[in-house]
């Protein structure tokens, strides 16, 4: 089993993959302490990690998301490295949309990033409610107390907070990777090992037609 995932981890990273996914990290990092320092009810920490998904493919995705989390904890941040599920959830789920052909077009990307939101809602309300108490010292701390002030328990709560910000968080996040991807050039895009999963029947005949 981990000869296959590191056979495929190697694939996908072949090229501009690997510095790519470094980027990927880097990129997660800036974009969710940029949301926490603006205290807006978003995440934004996870454009990185479905960009790597939709270019180089799941296992690359995967990686550059742990990474991600584990040096945001080194970094004055330890409650992220108790959300790597989370990540490597998305990075899956973003991976497999990417491989249907769900980039290439805006009108599939949108309902992507609301089931993306969803997803990663059902697996990070246990985490946040039972190890954090719901409190993650984030804009979306406000809504958490809402739901509780209405009578809903703790894990209900985080629950219905994640439903109601993952989906916006996740859709704003697949549309920012989706216009970066569309503003490559086909030549950059091509040395990606998912390049394919950003390119529409037109970019495709522009390119064999060049």
């Amino acid at each position: 089993m981990w000869t296959t995932i590191r056979r495929q981890f190697d694939k996908e990273v072949e090229g501009a993959g690997l510095p790519f996914v470094a980027f990927c990290i880097a990129l997660n990092l800036t974009s969710g302490q940029l949301a926490a320092g603006l205290k807006i009810p978003l995440y934004l920490d996870s454009i990185g990690t479905v960009l790597a998904a939709v270019l180089c493919g799941p296992w690359s995705a995967i990686v550059a998301g742990s990474l991600s989390n584990i040096l945001a904890s080194a970094l004055g941040n330890p409650a992220m490295m108790f959300f790597i599920p989370v990540v490597a959830v998305i990075g899956a789920f973003s991976g497999f949309l990417a491989r249907k052909g769900w980039f290439r077009f805006w009108y599939l990307v949108v309902p992507g990033g609301i089931l993306q939101g969803l997803v990663a809602a059902v697996v990070s309300a246990p985490i946040a409610a039972y190890v954090f108490g719901g409190v993650m010292l984030s804009g979306t701390d406000v809504l958490v107390l809402y739901f509780r002030s209405v009578g809903n328990t703790l894990l209900e709560s985080v629950f219905y907070q994640g439903i109601s910000s993952d989906p916006v968080d996740k859709t704003v996040t697949y549309l920012i990777v989706y216009i970066l991807c569309r503003n490559l050039p086909l030549r950059l895009l091509q040395r990606f090992n998912g390049g394919n999963n950003v390119l529409t029947p037109a970019m495709l005949r522009s390119i064999h037609g060049s």
